[in-house]
């Protein structure tokens, strides 16, 4: 297992901030009386991108593509948020921190770590 290059671990960051973010946003939630199966949903996929994003900390090849998966369902996310929505103050930034973290996953010496 060879570490991860520069690029891979801020995109390891990156989504380990999303988990972060979602775990908040699941005590929100809950706090708001959302029922338990929408909160406990968000929950379990902030846990989720927890565990991909310390994978990708430790080197974990296999870590890239749940992250990639994330990251593409993020950016429509953030696409409804702005367009349909009509809340881009919500939408763009949620796109850009998607894309930035898409870029450090399909970077060249991301690309080149991964097919080692």
């Amino acid at each position: 297992m060879t570490s991860p290059p520069r690029p891979v671990l801020l995109a390891a960051l990156g989504v380990l901030a999303e988990g972060v973010v979602g775990v908040v946003v699941a005590v929100l939630l809950a706090t708001a009386g959302v029922g338990f199966a929408v909160w406990g949903f968000v929950v379990l996929l902030a846990l989720g991108l927890g565990v991909v994003s310390v994978l990708l900390l430790r080197g974990e090849r296999g870590a890239r593509g749940p992250a990639l998966v994330a990251q593409l369902l993020t950016l429509g996310c953030g696409f409804y948020a702005a367009v349909p929505s009509q809340r881009p103050e919500w939408g763009f930034p949620v796109m850009i921190a998607a894309a930035a973290v898409l870029y450090g996953l399909l970077c060249a010496p991301a690309r080149a770590w991964a097919e080692r």
